[in-house]
């Protein structure tokens, strides 16, 4: 369920053009300002561009229509503007410019950081994955369906702060957000809590959990708001071979949801080509039996060079307590830099 929440006053595009204006007024003082006035910032601290777009072919062999469509052109900047800080500004470009990303983060030390602004919550490996290192042209529909940030349409990110700690074993995470998603302003003075942790055991082994709890928006005519995620996930790495699997849990007001995601990829040819594929399993109402969406996935990826590849997917779903499946047919381009 979407929250409404009130829009932010400002334009992602004024945002945008005000953030990219501060920070280069930071890298590059006034030369009016002397010697000891002037902060240890260098203009020749360099500024990362990056890029890519995305177009698809879609056929839905079910109802026999297919489409082309532009599925994403993202263009992003980040930077160092200090030695312990840094700064990332993503912003999407499809149908109209809007605003993706923009957080700084603050290195406190070589394993903490602390980040604030808009960008994605800390919960589920597919998740964090990037859109343009998916390994399927589409997420799975438990990620999209569950897991916060997407469960109310904005990609998987929101508006908030975060405490990070990074180590060659451990990763966790915890933080506050509004809840509302992108560019959107918080309507009560709940914040949501988010907070993941993985394990690396062993080598090429990655075990770990997230946790999620807010409430949806106030006007809700419901006994319960609550909003809560939980979630497992591992990943195994041998040699060429990567397997993923996923567990969500969702309670939505009075119901409960869950869903489970496992995928398989190999690498071939030192990397060029990747065969996929991938079953996932979604219950959006445990208290209703033999109600579960499935779906397979097939693929092959061919890559040309970082961030540019053609994927290929078949898609085969089936909704219980029907029979007959429905196949889409995927052909994805992708450029970038």
């Amino acid at each position: 369920m979407n929250r409404l929440k009130p829009r932010m006053p400002w334009s992602p595009q004024l945002l945008f053009f005000l953030i990219v204006l501060n920070l280069g007024w930071l890298v590059s003082p006034p030369s009016g300002w002397s010697q000891e006035e002037k902060l240890p910032v260098s203009a020749r601290r360099p500024v990362d561009f990056s890029a890519f777009g995305q177009v698809r072919y879609t056929d839905y062999s079910s109802n026999g229509t297919d489409t082309f469509s532009l599925r994403r052109v993202r263009l992003a900047l980040a930077s160092s503007v200090l030695p312990s800080l840094d700064f990332k500004v993503q912003i999407e470009q499809t149908k109209a410019i809007s605003l993706v990303e923009a957080y700084l983060s603050f290195h406190l030390s070589r394993y903490l950081e602390f980040r604030a602004g808009q960008y994605k919550v800390p919960f589920s490996y597919e998740n964090l994955k990037s859109a343009s290192e998916q390994d399927f042209i589409n997420r799975s529909s438990v990620v999209e369906t569950l897991c916060p940030g997407r469960d109310i349409g904005s990609q998987g990110r929101d508006i908030g702060v975060t405490l990070w700690l990074h180590s060659a074993a451990i990763e966790a995470a915890v933080g506050l957000f509004n809840g509302s998603g992108i560019n959107r302003l918080d309507n009560d003075d709940h914040k949501d809590k988010a907070f993941r942790f993985t394990l690396s055991p062993l080598r090429g082994l990655t075990i770990g959990g997230s946790w999620y709890e807010g409430l949806w928006p106030e006007n809700q005519n419901a006994s319960s708001r609550l909003r809560r995620r939980q979630g497992l996930e591992a990943q195994l790495r041998s040699g060429s071979l990567t397997i993923n699997g996923e567990y969500i849990f969702a309670q939505n007001y009075d119901q409960k949801a869950a869903g489970w995601v496992i995928q398989v990829n190999l690498l071939l040819r030192q990397g060029r080509i990747q065969p996929v594929v991938r079953f996932e399993s979604l219950d959006q109402d445990r208290a209703v039996k033999d109600n579960e969406a499935e779906a397979w996935t097939v693929g092959i990826n061919f890559h040309f060079a970082p961030r540019t590849k053609l994927q290929i997917n078949r898609e085969s779903r089936l909704l219980k307590p029907e029979t007959k499946r429905q196949n889409v047919y995927l052909v994805q381009f992708q450029i970038g830099f």
